[in-house]
């Protein structure tokens, strides 16, 4: 279990080091990343609109995906490995998407919408820290999703 907390750990923490390196080097080092600061208005539109559209759709789906039936049982059946596929598949989906945002920000010549995206990424990030309680959690977890009865006193 430790091997996957540490590989799943590492790769938070590269993913956390990516954007703060864009982060210091858009804003201390001055570094001029506006590549595509001139794009025109309907290009960046519909940039800015898929990556709206996939930051929002991403993030509750990788907050919720140890959730999903299927990949409960998966975890409960084959532990560890199950663990660290799924765990890599959501830190991917949210850390990545940090990553390109923030980088998007810079590129696109400081476009708040992806500044604004890659802080909604990374308010997410500490829901799915890799923690050695977390992970064991994730695979001993039962289905914890059954309904509660509610209270029926009149």
């Amino acid at each position: 279990m430790k091997r996957t907390r540490n590989i799943l750990m590492i790769l938070f923490c590269e993913q956390l080091f990516l954007a703060g390196l864009l982060y210091v080097c858009g804003e201390f080092f001055k570094v001029d990343m506006a590549v595509f600061a001139n794009i025109s208005k309907e290009a960046l539109f519909v940039i800015s609109t898929v990556m709206i559209l996939l930051t929002l759709a991403a993030i509750p789906l990788g907050l919720r995906l140890f959730k999903f039936k299927k990949v409960a049982a998966d975890l409960r059946e084959r532990g560890e490995m199950a663990l660290l596929k799924w765990g890599v598949l959501r830190l991917s989906m949210i850390g990545d998407l940090l990553v390109i945002n923030t980088l998007f920000y810079y590129i696109f010549g400081f476009e708040p919408a992806f500044g604004y995206l890659a802080v909604i990424c990374m308010l997410s990030m500490p829901f799915i820290v890799p923690t050695m309680s977390r992970c064991e959690a994730e695979v001993s977890a039962e289905e914890t999703d059954k309904e509660i009865p509610e209270n029926t006193e009149e």
